[in-house]
């Protein structure tokens, strides 16, 4: 019997690198279709666990539906489907375990290296596992579970993903530093964790502007939620901000979706003649469209207000735009449609040593006064007192 071709539900499958190589594997050697080598190459340990991460890392028809009922004909279409998958994979992996070696003998395990974290690991085996031993209906169950609890897509086993180009991407080995690494910022890193953790209780929380001096911690503290929070169901969503006009098309996509999202926009400014502002402005202030109650936007900002202003751009007498100071006003107004400012103190001397010595003795370094010698040495030589300048000290250390 010739294996089914990939289901509709799920049409990721057919763009899978090594899904012609699985089906071809049915009555091709070992030597002719190196399946192993196509699913290592993308990081999956076996079949199964290739079928399941696809099935869940790309949005269906189903994804609309992760926070509510699935209407029935979906439910049945979904059985269906999933019950074709797990027939072809039974069919055409092989019991001897031929399917874990490659033509040279390599064993995939030797081979594969997934950048999928502990939880997303467990969460793709438990589907893997229900496609090669459930029956229909508990397999069916299992994929439903999956689906309420992480949702469906990109942000249901990867905590860290960027917009580009109108599609959500996952960044498989985001830059998460743990919140160990900013010393001295007791202050604003509690007033960040408690607005997030807001977030994830469900209670109300802010759209959130960090400002400071550049090197002053701020992005760090941003990229350090993924490593604190993720677990809990946090995802952090990069965007920059030439894609600001995407926001109503990202919102959409994560509406329905069961996780918490931080749409993080580092480095935010803008020039005065500059309108790209506008989507975000909309966002922040609300509009006809209900926002999602899942998502809040975290900028990083090296000025307070966003929007630069020269003493040129102050209206000008003569100029015919009789109501000049409202159109200034509403370009220097948008810092304040975040409800939550925490500013990040800069770095004097005295601080600047501080971050040095603490993160020195986080990496088991001598902390001594030729190290803080060669740290004041190391700021004047290169880009100043600041944190980044602290780290950029030991790290070359």
């Amino acid at each position: 019997m010739t294996p089914p071709t990939t289901p509709s539900l799920f049409p990721a499958l057919a763009a899978a690198p090594w899904w012609t190589p699985f089906l071809a594997r049915r009555e091709a050697s070992a030597a002719s279709v190196d399946l192993p080598v196509a699913l290592a190459a993308a990081g999956h340990p076996d079949p199964a666990a290739a079928v399941a991460y696809t099935v869940m890392a790309h949005r269906t028809v189903l994804s609309p539906y992760a926070v509510g009922a699935v209407p029935s004909g979906l439910t049945a279409l979904a059985r269906a489907e999933l019950w074709r998958l797990a027939e072809t994979l039974r069919r055409v992996m092989e019991p001897s375990g031929a399917m874990g070696r490659n033509a040279a003998g390599v064993t995939l395990t030797d081979l594969a290296s997934s950048p999928l974290e502990p939880v997303a690991q467990a969460r793709v085996a438990r589907l893997a596992q229900a496609l090669l031993g459930a029956d229909a209906d508990a397999l069916l169950d299992v994929y439903l579970g999956l689906l309420r609890e992480v949702g469906n897509g990109p942000a249901s086993l990867h905590p860290a993903l960027t917009w580009r180009d109108g599609n959500l991407e996952p960044l498989n080995y985001p830059d998460a530093p743990a919140w160990a690494e900013l010393a001295g910022l007791d202050g604003p890193l509690t007033r960040l964790a408690a607005n997030t953790e807001a977030l994830l209780a469900g209670r109300p929380a802010n759209d959130c502007l960090l400002y400071g001096a550049r090197g002053s911690g701020k992005s760090t503290a941003v990229r350090g939620l993924v490593h604190r929070y993720a677990e809990g169901g946090l995802r952090l969503v990069e965007v920059a901000p030439a894609t600001l006009e995407g926001l109503p098309r990202l919102l959409e996509l994560l509406r329905p979706q069961p996780l918490k999202f931080v749409l993080f926009v580092d480095d935010l400014a803008f020039e005065g003649e500059d309108d790209a502002y506008r989507p975000l402005k909309s966002l922040l202030d609300g509009g006809l469209r209900r926002r999602p109650a899942n998502t809040l936007v975290y900028a990083t900002s090296n000025r307070r207000h966003l929007v630069r202003e020269r003493l040129r751009d102050r209206p000008d007498p003569l100029d015919d735009d009789v109501h000049a100071w409202d159109t200034t006003q509403e370009r220097l107004a948008l810092a304040d449609r975040f409800g939550l400012v925490i500013t990040f103190p800069g770095a004097d001397q005295r601080r600047y040593l501080e971050l040095v010595r603490a993160l020195a003795a986080a990496r088991g370094l001598a902390v001594d006064a030729d190290l803080v010698e060669r740290a004041l040495r190391f700021a004047d030589w290169n880009n100043g007192l600041s944190g980044r300048t602290a780290r950029q000290f030991v790290d070359s250390q």
